[in-house]
């Protein structure tokens, strides 16, 4: 269903137009605050109410929406609530941005959330394109957080908008739903992190020269490359081992493989600074090696 392009719309820019400031995490991850749980300054409420608010000790906004199918807005009485701040002229460049994290913790009335609770939306482009993701598996009266990857917004350079809302066809007339945000942040990690790999394919013939892979790596300079360990085992004992090169996003490389290996069940690992991510992969009897016999 497509919503209203008007959605929570978070300035990511310059850290004095913000909430919060751009800093270097202990961690080495580079971060920029949208919400800091404490100002409301330059955000709206649509539908909805947004307010400085305690709980467990520490500091959120709360984001209180009570459904309601019959009033709102006269196109969508049915709508989508929602809070929203728009980016100023110059400040919607966000390619240097590779994820945003929210940190919010939830209280409803009525019965479980739906499949969509609630969702995050970025607009961006001549076109105002919508880009959304829903916080799917949130729960009640926890601390929760929701990660998201940023690679994929269109035209990330003309970032217009970006917003928190919920579609009220999701949930029953009445209920209520308060949202405490105490998170809201880009991030883009300031070395290169491993996020994820994938086999070409989860079996191979035993008799392969090398296993193609893909790797992704986040936090590689424009233009630079890091270097990735690939391992095979089996029961503990190395079988394969190499050294490759990848760089920002997903590269393709590839671990050779050496002659006479037993078909089986095997591991395959990557790793890269700290982090080592590890698949299943199984080697199967080619009909070349069959008809060898």
């Amino acid at each position: 269903m497509i919503r209203p392009a008007l959605v929570l719309t978070l300035v990511a820019a310059c850290a004095a137009a913000f909430c919060g400031l751009a800093a270097a995490a202990t961690d080495s991850t580079e971060r920029l605050v949208l919400i800091d749980g404490v100002s409301t300054a330059q955000w709206q409420a649509v539908e909805s109410t947004l307010t400085p608010a305690l709980i467990e000790g520490g500091n959120a906004l709360l984001f209180r929406v009570t459904v309601d199918w019959k009033t709102g807005e006269p196109n969508y009485p049915v709508g989508w609530p929602r809070i929203q701040r728009s980016l100023p002229p110059g400040q919607g460049d966000w390619r240097k941005w590779e994820r945003i994290r929210l940190r919010v913790y939830v209280k409803k009335t009525g019965g479980p959330f739906p499949h969509q609770p609630i969702g995050i939306t970025i607009s961006s482009g001549d076109r105002n394109v919508s880009w959304e993701k829903d916080c799917t598996g949130l729960k009640a009266g926890a601390w929760q957080e929701f990660t998201f990857d940023l690679r994929d917004v269109p035209e990330k350079d003309k970032v217009k908008s970006l917003g928190i809302f919920i579609s009220e066809s999701e949930y029953a007339d009445g209920d209520v739903l308060e949202s405490y945000i105490s998170d809201l942040e880009l991030l883009r990690y300031g070395r290169p992190t491993l996020v994820g790999f994938t086999p070409l394919a989860a079996a191979a013939f035993a008799d392969s020269k090398a296993l193609p892979l893909v790797v992704d790596l986040l936090g590689v300079q424009p233009g630079a490359t890091a270097p990735v360990e690939i391992r095979l085992s089996r029961g503990g004992e190395t079988i394969a081992a190499q050294t490759a090169k990848a760089g920002e996003g997903e590269t393709q490389v590839s671990l050779p493989l050496p002659r006479g290996l037993a078909p089986g069940d095997y591991s395959l690992s990557v790793r890269s600074d700290a982090r080592t991510l590890s698949h299943s992969i199984i080697l199967i009897e080619s009909p070349w090696q069959e008809a060898s016999r």
